[in-house]
């Protein structure tokens, strides 16, 4: 009988009977971002709930089977707050800085292997998308070109007339 510790006046089967009759902790699979995880014991999920990692409408489940319901439905203690140990504060960790691009980097084009059809039928589109602008902006130019000639005509007809008076 090594490594067993007999009390004195309790039988082997009676001790037996009170261990496997003792609480059972329960384990829950806990459900985050479309996969569950787990099982974790009653006391971590509590430990989760006042770090604020899950809240009452987390899904969940017994790990030993059972539907997805949520936290509340299975833990309605949690809420009221009164188990719930002290919140473990995690070390904030500031995100790592993006990569710094030094401006002495230089980039350089060695070669381009662009077909001439290619080129040209580049060239032919920004041709086509110049000539639509052009003709929208057509009717604002031929306006502002009639104000230009109104105005030297107006000055060269007051020049002018001076000569015909005596």
């Amino acid at each position: 009988m090594s490594g067993q510790i007999i009390l004195p006046g309790v039988s082997k089967s009676r001790l037996i009977v009170r261990r496997t009759t003792g609480r059972h902790m329960k384990t829950y699979l806990i459900k985050f971002s479309d996969h569950e995880e787990g099982p974790y014991a009653e006391a971590q999920v509590a430990q989760m709930f006042a770090d604020g990692r899950i809240d009452r409408n987390t899904p969940c489940k017994p790990s030993d089977g059972g539907e997805w319901k949520t936290i509340d439905d299975y833990l309605p203690m949690l809420k009221y707050g009164t188990q719930l140990p002290p919140a473990i504060k995690a070390p904030v960790v500031p995100p790592a800085p993006p990569p710094v691009l030094l401006s002495s980097q230089r980039v350089s084009v060695v070669d381009l292997d662009i077909p001439f059809g290619s080129l040209l039928k580049i060239m032919f589109k920004w041709m086509a998308a110049a000539l639509v602008v052009f003709c929208c902006f057509l009717p604002v130019i031929f306006v502002l070109w009639l104000i230009v000639a109104a105005i030297f005509a107006a000055l060269f007809s007051g020049a002018m007339s001076t000569f015909h008076h005596p």
